[in-house]
């Protein structure tokens, strides 16, 4: 190729290269290509309030806790510097549950957020509507330091059928065996006293979950394909910190 001809190729590819939208290049990522084509946002919290009485949990916008039922009313939701703060009541009997209605079939979660404990976070997904399944509990991505498991709540673990034969002192075998398949675990590399982002695909009977970009991996079981999850909680045992949460519908 001559010289003249080899300089007006390489301003030509140079030309199409500066001119190709920035949105393209963002749609290498699957997750946002997703979100472009089909994603509708219908909630987001940055957190950046305060509470009128700090020593009181008001955490505003129509968020709703389990403290007063079961932590004898302990401040276990602080807003504080830009973000939510969970920190387990000393008298609390159960996990704390915070948690917004953010109805969707299909969706995406985006949430940052930082464990300091090896207890991790949950982030589940609700149907109070659900009668088949315990508290309404539909699905489920818990995150723990080095690792992170999938749940098919409606269908497994918190099938009433089903938790009423363990609460009734069923063997492990056979709870082992009714809930075959509605649980996954898979490593990460989430860590304590780290912000990291957790995105939460789910699509029809599939919820997949990524860790700062990356796929962890993902649980095909038919409960996740519960019509309407109609609120997102995050579960917390112990203590975590969570931010820049939003929800988009792909329905």
């Amino acid at each position: 190729m001559k010289k003249s001809n080899l300089l007006s190729f390489i301003a030509i590819v140079a030309t199409t290269l500066l001119s190709t939208p920035a949105s393209n290049a963002a749609s290498a990522d699957p997750v946002d290509a997703l979100i472009a084509k089909k994603g509708k946002l219908i909630f987001e919290d940055k957190f950046e309030r305060s509470e009128k009485d700090d020593s009181k949990e008001q955490l505003g916008g129509d968020w709703k806790t389990n403290s007063k039922s079961r932590a004898k009313g302990a401040k276990q939701g602080d807003l504080k510097d830009g973000y939510l703060a969970m920190t387990i009541g000393p008298e609390a009997d159960h996990g704390i549950s915070i948690k917004h209605d953010a109805p969707f079939d299909d969706g995406v979660v985006k949430v940052r957020f930082r464990m300091h404990d090896k207890k991790g976070i949950g982030f589940n997904f609700n149907d109070p509507k659900c009668k088949v399944s315990h508290a309404g509990h539909i699905c489920h991505v818990g995150v723990k330091p080095g690792k992170t498991d999938f749940r098919d709540g409606k269908t497994g673990i918190f099938d009433k059928e089903i938790r009423a034969k363990k609460l009734a002192g069923a063997p492990k075998e056979e709870i082992a065996k009714l809930t075959k398949g509605k649980f996954a675990y898979r490593k990460s590399d989430a860590k304590t006293g780290v912000w990291h982002e957790m995105t939460i695909v789910i699509q029809g009977d599939v919820m997949s979950a990524y860790l700062d970009g990356k796929k962890i991996g993902q649980l095909r079981s038919e409960g996740v394909d519960h019509k309407v999850k109609q609120n997102l909680a995050f579960s917390v045992p112990g203590r975590a910190d969570v931010d820049d949460l939003r929800v988009w519908s792909l329905d």
